[in-house]
């Protein structure tokens, strides 16, 4: 016997058995039974609209408390960062002058400028020292577009210092102040930043000043009388 055969008789026999049940007549349910299932149906939509009603608020109350508690971990997040911060790089405080302002942490002092308005954009005009301290000499140069570097040593003490200029706007510092103050000083006029560095015999120190057109920073194991006196004899 083939498939094909196989299946119509199958068919066949499918059809006799639930003939009967697809010619059946139409069911006429009574009123009764009507109203019975009207009330069923009634009653469920009401109990599906509670349910649906007290889900909404409770989603309402959950999503609204979540998010109040996502304010308050933020909140204390970030002020965990800041305790963690502080304990990690030291008290921080501001340093505000005249011409500078920066961030003072715990070892070192981070400089920048106020004023970078009007000022000149690459070094224009190179600024030197007339004169400078006995058995001092010229050692070294370095030079470019937004920084000029001199450095001078005494051959015979091995003591050294170097006078550096800067395009104010591409200025930013740290230095080393850990124990230090930052004091200031009268430089023609103009108020520069003393870093004293010295300790027991040993001098050094740094002068940083913006005389309106750069930054200038003068350092080395000099006095700081002797530094003072460098920074107000440069010259254009």
């Amino acid at each position: 016997m083939n498939e094909n055969i196989l299946e119509e008789i199958v068919a066949e026999s499918y059809r006799r058995e639930y003939e009967q049940y697809d010619n059946a007549p139409e069911h006429n349910f009574s009123i009764k039974h009507k109203l019975n299932m009207k009330r069923i149906f009634v009653r469920y939509t009401r109990n599906v609209n509670k349910i649906k009603q007290i889900e909404s608020k409770r989603h309402f109350e959950e999503t609204a408390y979540s998010h109040s508690l996502s304010l308050r971990q933020k909140l204390f997040v970030a002020v965990l960062i800041i305790v963690l911060m502080t304990l990690l790089v030291g008290w921080v405080a501001v340093y505000i002058s005249k011409d500078f302002h920066g961030t003072v942490y715990h070892d070192y002092t981070q400089l920048t400028v106020v004023n970078t308005d009007d000022c000149p954009q690459t070094i224009e005009h190179k600024y030197f020292l007339p004169e400078v301290p006995e058995g001092f000499e010229l050692v070294e140069t370095i030079s470019s577009s937004m920084a000029e570097y001199n450095k001078f040593t005494n051959l015979s003490t091995n003591e050294t210092f170097a006078i550096t200029q800067h395009v104010k706007k591409s200025y930013s510092s740290n230095f080393n102040t850990e124990h230090k103050n930052i004091n200031q000083v009268d430089i023609n006029g103009h108020i520069g930043q003393y870093i004293d560095f010295s300790e027991n015999e040993f001098n050094s120190s740094l002068l940083v000043w913006d005389n309106g057109d750069y930054i200038i920073e003068i350092g080395g194991d000099l006095p700081k009388d002797t530094l003072v006196n460098l920074a107000k004899s440069a010259k254009k």
